[in-house]
């Protein structure tokens, strides 16, 4: 099917050097499959709103008082992580 439409050149040209494609055509045909993809893969995926019990079971201590100081352990991975 031809289709034309007016989209933004910098995105053109930034998704064709990200992506190495050799045509406008192919980046538009990937773009749309990972789209299509993505969507169905968020619909089998649980809802966010939805809580999951167990995931972390045993891995996380919750502290008796919020006003505690951190561990030290902890404490320094926060100061010197990169995120």
């Amino acid at each position: 099917m031809n289709t034309q439409i007016n989209i933004d050149d910098a995105l053109i040209n930034e998704a064709l050097r990200l992506g190495h494609f050799a045509s406008k055509e192919d980046m538009v045909m990937a773009a749309l499959r990972e789209f299509i993809q993505h969507h169905k893969q968020s619909k089998k995926r649980p809802s966010r709103s939805g809580v999951v019990f167990g995931v972390m079971q045993g891995e996380l201590q919750v502290p008796d008082n919020f006003d505690d100081a951190l561990p030290e352990k902890i404490e320094n991975e926060f100061y010197t992580s990169n995120l």
